[in-house]
């Protein structure tokens, strides 16, 4: 009989640590799993605050005191997976667009911006990106078109995105007499300062 209790014991004690080790294991995979929701909307303004945008190799900055994202959140209050798409940027207000050698400059969004969040939060802060970002740059006398990914992080206690990285470069040959004259070129990586505040907008996990 001692022998059989001994037996019953050792298999409880065996299959119960398995099962924890199944759970450690799979935990942090579940996480992964669990993604992120968006919540608000569906309609969002990511209101601009002294953005501006630099050619890194030209050492020319393009100030503008309007900058304004309009679109919608994507399918608001459904978790998705990290990377998944959050939002459509699809309208750009902007004025006051200034570049101290070429003057007044517009920017025209030439495709869809969108916005995702790419992992998990820390606080109320995740790390988010404006992608898909296309844009004709023109001035007088040169203009050029721009296209990549502007990283950053989004803190839904206040609202606001605040970029820290961007894959933007100039992506075309720019066309016009004073391109040359204030050395912005094909290639040329093209940087971001300022924030974007969009009220309304949360992140949960998941």
């Amino acid at each position: 009989m001692r022998k059989i209790i001994s037996r019953m014991l050792t298999g409880l004690a065996a299959g119960a640590l398995a099962t924890a080790t199944v759970a450690a294991m799979s935990s942090p995979a579940q996480a992964a799993l669990d993604g992120y929701t968006p919540n608000g909307g569906p309609g969002v303004t990511f209101t601009g605050n002294n953005v501006s945008f630099t050619a890194v190799q030209a050492g020319q900055t393009l100030t503008c005191s309007q900058f304004d994202l309009i679109g919608t959140i994507t399918n608001p209050g459904v978790n998705r997976a990290f990377g998944a798409e959050a939002g459509v940027l699809d309208q750009l207000a902007s004025s006051g667009c200034w570049n101290d050698t070429a003057g007044d400059t517009t920017v025209d969004p030439t495709g869809v911006w969108r916005v995702r969040i790419t992992g998990p939060e820390a606080g109320s802060v995740s790390p988010a990106e404006l992608y898909d970002v296309t844009a004709f740059v023109e001035a007088a006398g040169c203009s050029f078109n721009v296209g990549g990914t502007v990283g950053g992080t989004f803190n839904d206690s206040t609202g606001v995105f605040t970029p820290n990285a961007s894959t933007l470069t100039i992506t075309d040959i720019p066309s016009g007499f004073l391109c040359p004259i204030i050395g912005v070129d094909q290639g040329q990586d093209v940087t971001v300062a300022g924030t974007w505040t969009a009220p309304g907008l949360t992140i949960t996990n998941p």
